[in-house]
């Protein structure tokens, strides 16, 4: 059974908020505290993690939104509670444009928190990466694995084949492939009524403006350059569900 983390960051000197933490120790959470903020958002691992922040009227709100900007940018499952400026994180509209964000009422309720880290941390989001490279496929498969569950397929047919019987959230389809083109392996996906409505976003290696024009007639929900680093094609991928379109 994986370990139940938390890291915690922000006023964890409150009453309310120790019995909390206590409460979460007994159901065998590890609550990992990281303070002072700035100072400890590096020490935080790049794959998802679960982040509370107790917010107090002493803390400095840019500190804050740097905080959430990089929970955001990351993937992370973020749980905000208290107020900060006067107002309530409920209320903030910057806080609320942010997706992954969860807000906690005081007094905190156990029962609330624990539905939603278990329903986070089963969201989990399954891509397919498409590809006749082999290096590149499994480039991939390392940009993307602390993220997401990532399947691989070198070519369209087994592409078909594999969407049968797993489902997916989102496809990353090679546009230029021998035999099967991803144009192919798209106009069969939306063909098929069980995987039609199915996500999909071409990698490419080509940037011109005739050939990104070709890409976008299928309409696809977006397309990612090969040539762009591994940060951008992670970025772009967690941005997809968010956003829904992506073009890098």
């Amino acid at each position: 059974m994986d370990e139940k983390v938390l890291y915690v960051m922000g006023d964890g000197q409150r009453l309310v908020v120790k019995t909390f933490l206590h409460e979460l120790e007994e159901r065998e959470f590890v609550v990992r505290v990281v303070d002072p903020v700035m100072e400890s958002l590096r020490l935080l691992p790049e794959k998802p993690v679960h982040l509370m922040l107790f917010l107090s009227e002493s803390m400095d709100f840019a500190i804050v939104r740097s905080v959430v900007e990089k929970a955001g940018n990351s993937g992370w499952h973020l749980y905000l509670a208290g107020t900060i400026n006067g107002i309530t994180t409920e209320e903030d509209s910057f806080l609320k444009k942010v997706p992954g964000v969860h807000f906690q009422s005081f007094p905190l309720d156990i029962g609330i928190f624990l539905a939603e880290f278990e329903l986070n941390d089963r969201a989990r989001k399954r891509v397919l990466v498409v590809d006749d490279e082999p290096i590149l496929l499994r480039s991939i498969q390392g940009w993307l694995r602390d993220n997401f569950e990532v399947s691989l397929v070198n070519s369209g047919e087994t592409a078909i084949e594999f969407l049968c019987t797993h489902p997916v959230d989102l496809i990353l389809l090679d546009y230029k492939m021998p035999t099967m083109t991803g144009a192919d392996v798209l106009r069969q996906i939306r063909s098929v009524q069980k995987m039609k409505d199915t996500p999909v976003i071409f990698l490419t290696a080509y940037s011109d403006r005739n050939s990104v024009m070709d890409v976008m007639k299928l309409r696809p929900e977006g397309y990612i350059l090969k040539s762009k680093s591994p940060d951008e094609i992670k970025k772009a991928v967690v941005d997809f569900f968010r956003n829904r379109i992506v073009i890098v």
